[in-house]
Protein backbone atom coordinates (compact mmCIF):
# COMPACT_ATOMS: atom_id res chain seq x y z
CA UNK A 1 0.00 0.00 0.00
CA UNK A 2 2.55 2.39 0.97
CA UNK A 3 4.48 1.51 -2.37
CA UNK A 4 1.28 2.92 -4.26
CA UNK A 5 0.85 5.77 -2.01
CA UNK A 6 4.30 6.69 -2.41
CA UNK A 7 4.22 6.74 -6.40
CA UNK A 8 0.86 8.17 -6.85
CA UNK A 9 0.16 9.96 -3.67
CA UNK A 10 -2.94 12.23 -4.51
CA UNK A 11 -4.75 9.27 -5.76
CA UNK A 12 -5.13 8.41 -2.16
CA UNK A 13 -4.83 11.39 -0.37
CA UNK A 14 -5.85 15.52 -0.87
CA UNK A 15 -2.41 16.83 -0.11
CA UNK A 16 0.63 14.89 -1.07
CA UNK A 17 3.38 17.06 1.91
CA UNK A 18 4.79 15.55 4.96
CA UNK A 19 1.95 16.23 7.11
CA UNK A 20 -0.72 14.57 4.84
CA UNK A 21 1.89 11.53 4.86
CA UNK A 22 1.96 11.34 8.19
CA UNK A 23 -1.46 11.33 9.25
CA UNK A 24 -2.32 8.59 6.53
CA UNK A 25 0.56 6.28 7.64
CA UNK A 26 -0.87 7.34 11.53
CA UNK A 27 -4.37 6.24 10.17
CA UNK A 28 -3.37 2.51 8.72
CA UNK A 29 -1.47 2.06 11.85
CA UNK A 30 -4.66 2.81 13.68
CA UNK A 31 -6.82 1.01 11.50
CA UNK A 32 -4.54 -2.12 12.36
CA UNK A 33 -4.87 -2.10 16.32
CA UNK A 34 -1.90 -0.22 16.32
CA UNK A 35 0.66 -3.08 15.38
CA UNK A 36 1.76 -1.81 12.14
CA UNK A 37 4.24 0.42 13.54
CA UNK A 38 5.15 -1.61 16.49
CA UNK A 39 9.03 -0.83 16.84
CA UNK A 40 8.91 1.88 14.44
CA UNK A 41 10.13 4.85 17.13
CA UNK A 42 12.91 2.56 18.19
CA UNK A 43 14.09 1.83 15.37
CA UNK A 44 14.39 5.43 14.41
CA UNK A 45 15.39 6.18 17.67
CA UNK A 46 18.86 3.51 17.07
CA UNK A 47 19.25 5.46 13.91
CA UNK A 48 19.13 8.86 14.65
CA UNK A 49 21.34 8.02 17.88
CA UNK A 50 18.95 10.18 20.01
CA UNK A 51 15.04 11.75 20.44
CA UNK A 52 13.94 9.05 22.50
CA UNK A 53 11.28 11.70 23.94
CA UNK A 54 9.74 12.31 20.41
CA UNK A 55 7.19 10.79 17.96
CA UNK A 56 8.51 8.81 15.10
CA UNK A 57 7.29 11.62 12.13
CA UNK A 58 9.94 14.00 14.49
CA UNK A 59 12.67 11.54 14.04
CA UNK A 60 11.60 10.95 10.71
CA UNK A 61 12.37 14.77 10.47
CA UNK A 62 15.86 14.65 12.09
CA UNK A 63 17.00 12.05 9.31
CA UNK A 64 16.18 13.99 6.60
CA UNK A 65 17.71 17.43 8.44
CA UNK A 66 19.34 16.81 11.76
CA UNK A 67 19.42 21.16 11.77
CA UNK A 68 15.90 21.75 9.95
CA UNK A 69 13.10 22.33 11.36
CA UNK A 70 11.75 19.71 13.84
CA UNK A 71 7.69 20.88 12.67
CA UNK A 72 5.96 19.57 9.80
CA UNK A 73 4.77 23.23 9.18
CA UNK A 74 7.83 24.70 9.03
CA UNK A 75 8.97 23.05 6.17
CA UNK A 76 10.24 24.29 2.69
CA UNK A 77 8.58 22.39 -0.19
CA UNK A 78 12.16 20.86 -0.69
CA UNK A 79 12.24 19.95 2.75
CA UNK A 80 9.24 18.70 2.85
CA UNK A 81 9.71 16.34 -0.41
CA UNK A 82 13.04 15.12 0.83
CA UNK A 83 11.11 14.09 4.38
CA UNK A 84 8.22 12.48 2.61
CA UNK A 85 11.21 10.61 0.57
CA UNK A 86 12.82 9.93 4.04
CA UNK A 87 9.72 8.86 5.56
CA UNK A 88 9.10 6.15 2.70
CA UNK A 89 12.99 4.78 3.27
CA UNK A 90 12.11 4.52 7.01
CA UNK A 91 8.77 2.90 6.34
CA UNK A 92 10.29 0.40 3.45
CA UNK A 93 13.65 -0.73 5.36
CA UNK A 94 11.33 -1.08 8.57
CA UNK A 95 8.39 -2.86 7.07
CA UNK A 96 11.11 -5.85 5.63
CA UNK A 97 12.87 -5.76 8.66
CA UNK A 98 9.32 -6.27 10.93
CA UNK A 99 9.15 -9.53 8.22
CA UNK A 100 11.90 -11.08 9.05
CA UNK A 101 11.46 -13.84 11.56
CA UNK A 102 13.65 -11.94 14.18
CA UNK A 103 12.89 -8.87 13.17
CA UNK A 104 10.89 -7.27 16.14
CA UNK A 105 13.13 -9.10 18.17
CA UNK A 106 16.37 -7.49 16.27
CA UNK A 107 14.72 -3.59 16.80
CA UNK A 108 14.13 -3.85 20.55
CA UNK A 109 17.29 -5.40 21.54
CA UNK A 110 19.40 -2.85 19.34
CA UNK A 111 16.83 -0.15 20.91
CA UNK A 112 18.20 -2.02 24.55
CA UNK A 113 21.94 -1.72 23.54
CA UNK A 114 21.32 2.33 22.86
CA UNK A 115 19.34 2.85 26.20
CA UNK A 116 21.91 0.30 27.98
CA UNK A 117 25.31 2.89 26.12
CA UNK A 118 23.15 6.38 27.35
CA UNK A 119 23.26 4.94 30.64
CA UNK A 120 26.84 3.63 30.87
CA UNK A 121 28.10 6.89 29.31
CA UNK A 122 25.91 8.89 31.76
CA UNK A 123 23.84 10.32 28.78
CA UNK A 124 20.36 10.01 30.33
CA UNK A 125 19.68 13.98 31.02
CA UNK A 126 18.48 16.12 28.42
CA UNK A 127 20.84 18.41 26.47
CA UNK A 128 23.62 15.69 27.59
CA UNK A 129 26.90 15.39 24.76
CA UNK A 130 26.28 13.27 22.14
CA UNK A 131 26.83 9.88 23.26
CA UNK A 132 27.93 6.83 21.31
CA UNK A 133 25.45 5.22 18.62
CA UNK A 134 24.82 1.84 18.61
CA UNK A 135 24.36 -0.22 15.21
CA UNK A 136 20.99 0.15 13.87
CA UNK A 137 19.41 -3.55 12.49
CA UNK A 138 18.92 -3.25 9.04
CA UNK A 139 17.14 -6.12 6.65
CA UNK A 140 18.60 -8.87 5.54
Amino acid sequence: MFAAVRKRPLVFLPRADFAGIVSFVEGCDHGNARALLTGFREWLVTRVGCGNNLVWWSLVLRLTEPDGPKNACDLDPAADARAVGTLFDCLDDFLALRQEHDGLRRIYTAYQAWLDSRALNGCLESGAAECPKVEWPRPR
